[in-house]
């Protein structure tokens, strides 16, 4: 049941994890948990040792994030997320994958064209997490629904194409007390930025606003592969960090042009 490293570390599967969970009529997360309380290790972690303690799992598994977009960058950080050990996934969608969102779009195959972003990337979450709780939403947010989505929250990522939008999502993160993680792609390039003091970021980041013409133009623009991949990066590292370390604060803005590649970091 236990496999051992070097170092004496204890591991255990996928399988002995579910059979104990059945067993004790727990979710597979909770048997994760009090495991890594007593310093065994689920294997599928098995990786993240040495890169995180026990104490850090822990605290990752007991955690919830909303995740508002589930196209180019929230398919990249909700994988990300899952991946790394998050308990719990909030997703919030009201689109469906199109043609031309294959070029970049984690979770858009051909054959999930025409189906809903935010049901499609919880059924490629669950397959990936079978310990993750999932909490889909195929509607669209705005200023009544976004209180109710926020709450039970840890971390609010921003992974939006409409600047209106993105603004909304900050100011009622900040109200609720969630830290928010902003997120932008275009082209080959891309912003990330994290806030947990309530300070409303974006609205300095962008004091002029956007037309409706202008907004629209930029939801058209290119955007390649590389440019949400990158980005998602840098958010997933900057939630982890407010996740992992209460005593963390504002982030700097980091601006990532993959074209080059170089990344320039913003203090303001």
């Amino acid at each position: 049941m236990l496999r051992r490293a070097a170092d004496g570390t204890a591991f255990v599967g996928g399988a002995a994890i579910r059979q104990l969970a059945a067993g004790a009529v727990l979710p597979e997360r909770e048997v994760m948990v009090a495991l890594l309380q007593d310093g065994i290790w689920p294997e599928r972690f098995r990786r993240n040792y040495g890169v995180f303690s026990a104490d850090a799992m822990v605290r990752l598994l007991q955690t919830r994030v909303f995740v508002l977009g589930c196209g180019g960058l929230g398919g990249h950080v909700a994988s990300l997320l899952a991946r790394l050990g998050v308990g719990g996934l909030r997703l919030c969608d009201s689109d469906i994958f199109e043609e031309s969102n294959l070029n970049r779009q984690y979770f858009c195959t051909e054959s999930t064209l025409g189906q809903p972003k935010a049901a499609v990337t919880a059924r490629g979450l669950h397959d990936m997490a079978g310990h993750l709780a999932l909490d889909v939403r195929h509607v669209e947010a705005d200023e009544k629904n976004l209180p109710d989505m926020l709450q039970g929250m840890d971390a609010a990522l921003d992974c939006l194409d409409d600047l209106a939008l993105k603004m909304l999502l900050e100011e009622r993160s900040a109200a609720a007390g969630v830290p928010f993680v902003h997120g932008s792609v275009l082209r080959a390039e891309g912003f990330a930025r994290a806030a947990r003091s309530g300070r409303l970021h974006l609205r300095e980041l962008y004091a002029s606003g956007l037309t409706g013409e202008e907004a629209g133009s930029a939801r058209h623009e290119g955007v390649i592969a590389t440019a949400p991949a990158g980005v998602a990066c840098l958010m997933v590292s900057l939630c982890l960090r407010l996740l992992l370390r209460p005593d963390a604060g504002d982030s700097a803005l980091f601006h990532a042009d993959l074209s080059v590649p170089e990344l320039e970091r913003f203090e303001f």
